[in-house]
């Protein structure tokens, strides 16, 4: 039976897992998109675009998230930008899991064998064409699970927005600690939240995967 002082506050819980979820869903939306952009350049794109996604990719890699954060909300201030919390939190994390998308979905296009390309352009194909009607198609379906996981990622590093100000799971589970000074139930409670996320978001991208396997 769970203990009555972690009962009592899991509905306070639960809309932090709400905020965490739409900052999660916001985020995996924009950096695929960003992701997809840069891998797409990256692969196809005259070499100053190569370059530019090149640079972006190791760059942002190569730096904690936690900075970027930092950078954001406090360096940027001094500039004389001043971001919203909840757009720049987004904006920051969209950025860096851009960066991990990009190599997600150029290792997909990558992937598919050579002779698809040269039978998609024998057939008068242009590019666009290849890579709406042959590419884009199967890559996805090779992503799926490197995707999945940049996502699991993702949703676990939605804590991190806490530091500046984000009531998302991990920013509500502290408030209750403080206020109830048991940490043990409420952050054993906020663990199980983040569990049962990830483990759907697992179990439901091998569903996928395995639908994708099937009608391929």
């Amino acid at each position: 039976m769970l203990p009555e002082i972690l009962i009592s506050n899991f509905w306070l819980l639960l809309q932090g897992a709400e905020r965490t979820l739409e900052l999660s869903l916001a985020t995996a939306f924009f950096s695929s998109a960003t992701g997809l952009a840069a891998a797409l350049l990256r692969t196809f794109g005259r070499w100053p675009f190569r370059i530019a996604v090149d640079v972006y990719v190791y760059v942002v890699r190569g730096v904690p998230l936690l900075l970027l954060l930092f950078f954001m909300y406090y360096g940027l201030p001094y500039s004389g930008i001043d971001v919203a919390p909840i757009p720049g939190g987004i904006l920051v994390m969209s950025i860096y899991f851009g960066a991990f998308m990009s190599e997600v979905f150029r290792a997909a296009v990558e992937a598919l064998p050579r002779a698809q390309w040269d039978a998609a352009r024998s057939l008068g194909m242009r590019l666009p064409l290849i890579l709406g009607i042959v590419v884009l198609p199967q890559a996805v379906r090779l992503s799926a699970p490197a995707f999945i996981n940049t996502c699991i990622l993702l949703i676990k590093s939605t804590s991190l927005v806490s530091i500046i100000g984000l009531s998302e799971l991990t920013m509500v589970g502290r408030q209750i600690v403080e206020r109830t000074f048991a940490p043990f139930q409420i952050l054993l409670g906020v663990a199980l939240i983040y569990f049962v996320i990830c483990y759907s978001l697992s179990r439901l991208g091998r569903y996928a995967e395995q639908r994708m396997r099937h009608a391929h």
